[in-house]
């Protein structure tokens, strides 16, 4: 059983807008993509028999959230075997009918580990939709002599008909010099723009003159700078809080360490929200002594999963992955951290793939970095993959 179909890749364009993550994957030629393939397989050869049909199944989905979940879940399954550890997927329960994910033992210490993706909701994957089938719609109108700057400022509840858009931009950049403009500094405010509203939306447009160099070149997409609209961001606080509200308590007594492992798509890299899911929301205490001096000091509210105030709560789950902005063609750059319980029913047993966050008597909390980097657990080369993703830029 493989994941990817068995044909011979000639596209090596880059991912279009409205294309999923694994058509991407299963269409896009080049050696770099081969090697992101090739690691896939190798790991999907080594998942457990009887978990590989569901795993495909959803690698294979349209639905980018079922492809990154069943990948996220190859990606914990590989680490585990990686550190050394006999893993059972879905193992039973005594006293339930609901199996976690795994099962990991080495050395006659058990764990189990759950997977949990943070992922946006049904509405904003809907909303995003339609604003990549837009993208992708006019990508294909004809500017030999500008670039596209598209500022979504308001989604309508539908889809927007883009052929009279389409139109509309092609007459207006028609009658455009790419001469007559230049950037003096104040960016896309020099160059001429567009408003466009239909259908509920409101598009603003700025055309940015290409380079003499550039222009009339064929198969070169007009859209190059995306901007405003409407984000929707995934923050590490919401998703960990919600991940442990679904998982944390799901299976009753074990008996042995829980960790919780969460994939989060945010671009923040940094600790904070997690520190506020965890430890309870950072705040800022403002004291008087007695000359009148103000005291600040930073305090945590008591509203964190683990901590409450006076004491430790949810010792049950021992620790809690945080897996950043996971990609299969990243696994060997990306490092990631295992929180571990201040005060945990099972401590869990060492993991030495990821960063270790731990809380001393004090409360403070200290890192420390793995001894070797994700290359070297995964038998990696170092860069990884090989050689450039695409030949030629997108807008060269």
């Amino acid at each position: 059983m493989t994941i990817f179909s068995a044909l011979g890749r000639t596209d090596s364009s880059s991912r279009a807008h409205a294309e999923s993550h694994f058509g991407f994957l299963d269409r896009v030629a080049g050696h770099y993509w081969d090697q992101v393939r090739g690691l896939i397989e190798d790991w999907f050869s080594r998942l457990c028999p009887d978990a590989q049909a569901d795993v495909r199944g959803r690698l294979r989905s349209r639905d980018d959230r079922q492809c990154n979940g069943a990948f996220f879940e190859l990606y914990l399954h590989e680490c585990l075997l990686r550190m050394g550890y006999a893993v059972t997927c879905h193992p039973e329960i005594e006293g339930s009918s609901r199996r976690p994910d795994f099962l990991a033992e080495k050395d006659g210490a058990a764990v189990y580990v759950e997977a949990r993706s943070a992922s946006s909701s049904d509405v904003v994957v809907g909303a995003v939709a339609r604003v990549n089938t837009l993208y992708e719609s006019l990508d294909k109108i004809d500017s030999p002599n500008f670039f596209l700057s598209i500022d979504v400022e308001k989604q309508g509840g539908g889809p927007l008909r883009a052929r009279p858009l389409r139109s509309k931009l092609e007459n207006w950049l028609r009658e455009l010099d790419p001469d007559a403009y230049t950037d003096r500094g104040n960016g896309r405010h020099d160059f001429p723009d567009l408003s466009y509203a239909a259908d509920g939306w409101r598009i603003q447009f700025h055309a940015l003159p290409k380079s003499p160099e550039a222009r009339g070149k064929e198969g070169v997409k007009p859209l190059g700078i995306f901007g405003g609209g409407q984000d929707f961001p995934v923050h590490d606080e919401e998703g960990v809080r919600s991940a442990l509200s679904d998982k944390g308590s799901a299976y009753g007594p074990l008996g042995a360490p829980y960790i919780v492992a969460v994939a989060s798509s945010s671009i923040i890299n940094d600790d904070f929200d997690v520190k506020n899911a965890l430890y309870g929301t950072e705040a800022l205490l403002i004291g008087t002594g007695p000359g009148g001096d103000t005291n600040p000091a930073v305090v945590r509210d008591p509203n964190g999963y683990w901590y409450k105030g006076d004491h430790w709560g949810h010792r049950h789950v021992s620790a809690v992955l945080v897996v950043k902005q996971l990609h299969p063609a990243f696994v060997g750059t990306k490092q990631h951290t295992v929180w571990e319980h201040p005060d945990p029913e099972w401590s869990v047993p060492p993991l030495p793939m990821w960063r270790r966050s731990t809380v001393d008597p004090h409360g403070v909390i200290h890192f420390a970095d793995p001894a070797r980097a994700p290359t070297e657990w995964f038998g990696l080369t170092d860069p990884w993959p090989i050689g450039e993703p695409f030949s030629t830029p997108s807008h060269s």
